[in-house]
Parts: C-alpha cells; sequence; structure tokens
C-alpha cells in the first residue's frame, strides 16, 4: 500500500505499462480461462482413472451370489403387498420389511423422524426408517458398510424403487451365512427420500434436536463462550433465523455399529434394465473419494453391465477424436450443472458430510426419462443376478479396506467413465478469471488517482496563467498594485474552492461506494446471518473459495460476473451517457434472480413446447420464486449454501456495480 499512496507512484514503469495494456490483458485472461476449460475435455489433456487404494483388490474375488430368484419373489411380494394394501397411501409397508428382515436373522430396527416445516406455519411430517444390521462375525463392530434403497410408493410421480429393495434383500440373504465379512453392513431402507436420509445419519452420528444441527456446529466460532463477543444479544426477537434444531428432530436410534465407512445407494425400478448411471454429486457439489468411482466403473465392466456417468457411455467408444472431445465437454458441463445447484441427485449426496463416501446406482431404461442414449436399443437387458454380483464386487472390495479412503482425489472432474481431470489441472482456468478482476481493480485504482493528480496539475497551470495575465494588465494600469492584490487574493480563494471540490469529488468516490460497499455486504450478512462476521469477502476471493470447495459454482460466478466486473469504471459526467446505459441494461440482465428465471423459462419451453410465451414467462418466474424458498428450506434442514453464496456474495457484489453505474463520478 505504501507504494500505491506514493504521491511519485505514476512515475512507475509498473503502472504506466497496467494502465497501457489491462483491457486487452483482461480480456486475454478472460478468453484464456474459457478455452482451458474446454480443452480439458480433451484426451491429451486429462488422465486415464487409476486406483490409489491397492488394499481394495478389485474384481480379484470368485463372485458367488446366487440370489436371482429370491429377488425375483421378493420383487413380486413388494408389489403385491403395495397393490393390496398402500396403493391409496404414500405410507412405507413397515411390517412387511420388519418380517423379511427378520426371517434373515437381522438385527432390525426402526427409526422414527419428524420435521416440522421451517416456512409451513405448524405443519408437522412424521416418518419411519426400517434397517437391519448384519454383524461381521470376524470383528467387535467397529467398522461399517452401508446398502440403502428409497421407499417411494406407486403414487409417486419419480421411477419406483421396488426392484431396488428386492436387491438388497436378497443380497442381504447370501450375505447374512459368509463368514469373510470384516465389516457390519447395514441394510437401509428410507421414508421421504433424502428427508429420511439426513434424519438416520444425524441419529447415527447423535446429533439430537436439542443440540447444534451439524451443519451449522461445523467449524463455527459463533456460539455462546467461544468468543469474547456476544452477538447472541442483538438476535432477540429472531432466534426462529438461527434455531435449526426445531427444523428436524432426528430422533434415536436403538441400534447402530461402528464408523461407516462407505455407502452404496440403489434406485431400480424393475428387474431388467439397460444401463446403470452412477451419481457422484452431493450435498453443496461435494464429491465422493475418486478410488469408489472407479471401483464402481471397474466392476460393472467385469460384471458385464453397461453403465455410464452423464454424456459418457461405457458402450460408445470412438477413435474420432473430436466426437471424443465433444462428449467429453457434455459430461463435464453435465456434471459441472449438478454441482452448481447443490443439491444431491440422490441419497448419497448426504453421506459426504459426515466422512463417507458413497455414490447411488440407478438402473435406466432405453425410454428413460433422463434421455435416450444413442445405440441404447441394441444392449442387452441387465438383470438381478449381474447386479447382484455386481453389488458383491463392490462390498467385498470395500471389505479389504484398512482405512477410510484417503489416498486418491476428493476434488476432480470426469470426462468420461475412465478419465479424470484433478484440480490441479481445472483451478488455473478460475484462477485467470479472478486474475482479470484483481489487474481491473488494481488499473481502476491507479487511474483515479492518477485522474486526480491530472486534473489538480491542470487547475494549478491554469492559475498560473491568470497570475501571468494579471501582472501583465498591473504593468499597463497606474493602479497596478492594487490589481496585483487583488488577483492575489482571488488566486488564494480560487484555489480554496478548486480544493473543496476535489476533496468533494474524492470524498464520493471512495468513502460514499465504500459506505455503498459495507451497506450491502451488510445486507448479505442480514439475509444469509452467517457467524464469519469478521470475513471481508471481495468476488475474486470469493470465486476462489468457492471454487476450492465446489469448482463448476465458482467457475460459474466467476464466467457470469467477470465481463460486468470489467465493465465497472470511474464514469466522467461530461461523457456520453449510451455506454453507461448499455452497462446499466447488462448489469440488470445479470442479475442472479434474473437468470434464474431467465433459465427455467427455456427449460420450460423445453419441458412444455406448446405452450405460449406468455405461459412460459410465467412458469418461469413461479418456478423462479419456488426455487428460492426451496433453496431456503434446504438451508434450514440439509444445510445447503448455495442460497447463502447467493445472498452473500453474487447479490451484494451486483448491487455495488449497480450503485457505481448509476452515480457518475467526476475524475
Amino acid at each position: 500500500m505504501g507504494l500505491l499512496s506514493d504521491p511519485e507512484y505514476g512515475s512507475v514503469k509498473w503502472v504506466r505499462i497496467l494502465k497501457k495494456i489491462h483491457s486487452p490483458l483482461c480480456f486475454i485472461c478472460y478468453i484464456a480461462a474459457i478455452a482451458w476449460f474446454f480443452m480439458l475435455a480433451n484426451k491429451e489433456f486429462n488422465n486415464e482413472t487409476y486406483f490409489s487404494e491397492n488394499a481394495l483388490l478389485p474384481g480379484l474375488v470368485t463372485n458367488e451370489f446366487n440370489g436371482e430368484h429370491s429377488a425375483n419373489q421378493f420383487f413380486k411380494e413388494l408389489l403385491q403387498e403395495l397393490e393390496e394394501k398402500y396403493e391409496d397411501s404414500d405410507e412405507m409397508p413397515v411390517p412387511w420389511l420388519i418380517a423379511k428382515m427378520s426371517q434373515m436373522h437381522l438385527e432390525v430396527y426402526t427409526h422414527n423422524f419428524t420435521l416440522n416445516y421451517p416456512l409451513g406455519q405448524g405443519q408437522v411430517y412424521k416418518g419411519t426408517n426400517v434397517y437391519g444390521i448384519l454383524r461381521a462375525p470376524r470383528t467387535s463392530s467397529l467398522e461399517a458398510l452401508v446398502v440403502t434403497a428409497p421407499f417411494r410408493s406407486l403414487s409417486n410421480h419419480q421411477k419406483g424403487t421396488v426392484a431396488g429393495i428386492a436387491i438388497m434383500l436378497a443380497f442381504a440373504q447370501f450375505a447374512r451365512p459368509q463368514k469373510y465379512w470384516a465389516k457390519d453392513i447395514i441394510f437401509l431402507i428410507t421414508e421421504h427420500e433424502q428427508l429420511g436420509m439426513q434424519a438416520w445419519l444425524e441419529a447415527y452420528h447423535g446429533l439430537q434436536r436439542e443440540s447444534a444441527s451439524f451443519y451449522t456446529s461445523l467449524g463455527s466460532f459463533w456460539q455462546p463462550g467461544t468468543t469474547d463477543l456476544d452477538l447472541g444479544k442483538f438476535a432477540k426477537g429472531f432466534e426462529w433465523i438461527t434455531d435449526h434444531s426445531k427444523c428436524l428432530d432426528p430422533g434415536t436410534l436403538k441400534g447402530r455399529s461402528g464408523s461407516i465407512q462407505a455407502a452404496i445407494n440403489l434406485e431400480f425400478h424393475t428387474p431388467k434394465f439397460k444401463y446403470i448411471e452412477v451419481k457422484v454429486e452431493g450435498l453443496n457439489g461435494q464429491l465422493p473419494n475418486l478410488d469408489l468411482v472407479n471401483l464402481v466403473h471397474k466392476l460393472c465392466v467385469k460384471s458385464g453391465i453397461h453403465h455410464s456417468y452423464k454424456n459418457s457411455y461405457s458402450w460408445i467408444r470412438t477413435r474420432n477424436k473430436m466426437d471424443e472431445w465433444v462428449n467429453g465437454i457434455w459430461t463435464m458441463l453435465g456434471m459441472a450443472s449438478a454441482q452448481i445447484a447443490g443439491v444431491p441427485n440422490g441419497n448419497h449426496g448426504l453421506f459426504h458430510r459426515f466422512g463417507i463416501e458413497a455414490v447411488t446406482l440407478e438402473g435406466r431404461d432405453a425410454d428413460d426419462p433422463a434421455g435416450v442414449p444413442p445405440r441404447v436399443h441394441s444392449l442387452s437387458y441387465g438383470n438381478f443376478y449381474r447386479l447382484g454380483i455386481t453389488l458383491e464386487s463392490i462390498l467385498r472390495s470395500l471389505n479389504n479396506l484398512l482405512e477410510r479412503f484417503h489416498q486418491s482425489y476428493f476434488f476432480y472432474m470426469l470426462a468420461a467413465t475412465n478419465r479424470f481431470i484433478s484440480i490441479g489441472q481445472y483451478m488455473p482456468s478460475l484462477c485467470l478469471l479472478c486474475g482479470a478482476m484483481l489487474i481491473r481493480a488494481l488499473s481502476l485504482w491507479v487511474t483515479l488517482q492518477k485522474d486526480y493528480d491530472d486534473q489538480a496539475d491542470k487547475l494549478t497551470d491554469k492559475n498560473t496563467e491568470k497570475d501571468a495575465d494579471v501582472q501583465d494588465d498591473g504593468e499597463k494600469d497606474d493602479e497596478g498594485e492594487d490589481n496585483e492584490l487583488k488577483a492575489k487574493v482571488k488566486d488564494e480563494m480560487d484555489k480554496d474552492k478548486i480544493k473543496d471540490e476535489n476533496e468533494t469529488d474524492i470524498g464520493f468516490s471512495v468513502v460514499n461506494l465504500g459506505g455503498n460497499y459495507l451497506l450491502v455486504h451488510l445486507l448479505g450478512y442480514a439475509v444469509m446471518n452467517s457467524p464469519l462476521i469478521f470475513s471481508q469477502i471481495e468476488l475474486s476471493t470469493a470465486c476462489l473459495a468457492i471454487g476450492m470447495h465446489n469448482y463448476p459454482l465458482g467457475l460459474c460466478i466467476a464466467i457470469l460476473y467477470t465481463p460486468l466486473a470489467l465493465t465497472v469504471g470511474v464514469i466522467d459526467r461530461k461523457g456520453s451517457g449510451v455506454c453507461l446505459y448499455l452497462k446499466r441494461i447488462v448489469c440488470l440482465a445479470l442479475h442472479p434472480l434474473f437468470i434464474v428465471c431467465l433459465a427455467l423459462i427455456v427449460y420450460s419451453r423445453v419441458l412444455f413446447p406448446e405452450e405460449s410465451l406468455l405461459s412460459m414467462i410465467g412458469r418461469g418466474r413461479d418456478a423462479a420464486m419456488q426455487a428460492v424458498m426451496f433453496s431456503i428450506v434446504d438451508s434450514m434442514i440439509y444445510g445447503n449454501w448455495l442460497f447463502n453464496v447467493a445472498s452473500t456474495v453474487i447479490l451484494p457484489t451486483w448491487l455495488l456495480f449497480w450503485q457505481i453505474l448509476c452515480n457518475r463520478v467526476a475524475t
């Protein structure tokens, strides 16, 4: 800061160079960042997947699963139970599940939980989970694996999960008499999708309703007694904002096992399927260890099951480098869109925050609502036998683990089922975007200071010329001495006036904008109610910090708002207003809520092409409003901080830019 405050800093060589090249340099950084991201999809710029954990020993065991008949029988019985007793109800057949697990001699328990809907004015939802524990004969229940499946009623708009529950029960029946298990296996069936899973995980880890929820206590120093500053006294009357304990009551578990090492979530609606989609994205874009993802894909290949991830399909391998590159780009964009949303695309996504690696296996048909892959109709069907072999191979590999997953990557992107991009390869693209914003900010600072110095020099030269003219007139006039005295007095008055004007301009440009900057971030803080009260978040710094945890989200924010940050600058009152109004239009177009509405309008066009334009606009607007409310609810129940990011980073930054563009600052 000493260099920037030095009156002679304008003569420094790097300052003069920066003022000349900052615009093309920022533009080059922006384009290079986008090009870098797309180049990563090319095979020459990413890596082939490999195993870092040697203890997994994938595929080295002889498969013994023989429960295909049992799986088909469980499927028929469960379907009949639902049609006869639960056709008009969304309840889970708890007695039937308990009976089947008890017949296998598992330790069977039920888990009750309650949700007090945070914005529902007294609405209460209750649910029940059913789980059975297979105790390992070789250990004392110190470690465990979880096989889970969500329950969906026949009236659910989503695909059913009856087949997933059936194969889970068949595998439990097969695994019960085996003697090689070194870890307990928990077979869990959850009600109300992710809500039941969140409640079970909180109860398993001892998080009660009276205590602070898991995501509010992690790394928080804003707790009574932890700091000298008691911020709780400022929140009197607003306890509902931070009281997350009233939302979800996880209840207690009557039986539990040891530390959970990994989890597999099953979502299958029919006994036959064309291929398996492997889901990895979790809450807030968190990912499982890459070794687990590689293990699932490798064992699917060994078991003869076709598998996919986003736009990458195991049965399509082309030698055309351009087609392979395009498929890699679409796969990366699909992964980025899932992480940007911050919402897990399966029950597996809630395990990651507890340090448990988990993935979801979803069975898909040729006419699946998610889309029709190329050449899918020519694929042979998968069945319960192949799925059982795959599940057995995965669990027996996990059974070999001597410690938690830690050797492979936790931060990565997938360009194909067998190609990945590490954090060291994709972070430079985000750094280039943030570097462009930092260069622009530094350029604005030095330009503002230099313009003020130039203005002061011009005013000084003008006064000097006045003095010369006055002296010439004084020599010709007999009252020269009096005129000279008057000129000096006038000169002093002009200098004082100029000084006052300069101080006013500079005070507005720095103090006023600084005050607005502080105000909009305080508004963001009020919305988010974050305990990080002393953090000063800048856009570029925030993008880097977010990108370290959720790279696609940080990259998306940087790509959208870097152009806006580069267009914001100090505007002369005498300059043309056309450019200013164009910048204001761009700023309005990049408003976070406007972007969400526009995206949902386009999406409604894809889903309902027969509707009129006004209907699509109305549908998109309503969907955007619901998305904001659901984000608030998810933040309060699950700890999804996407809404918090929007309220404390994106929206305040946009407000600051709008404040700058709506006030012409004289330079």
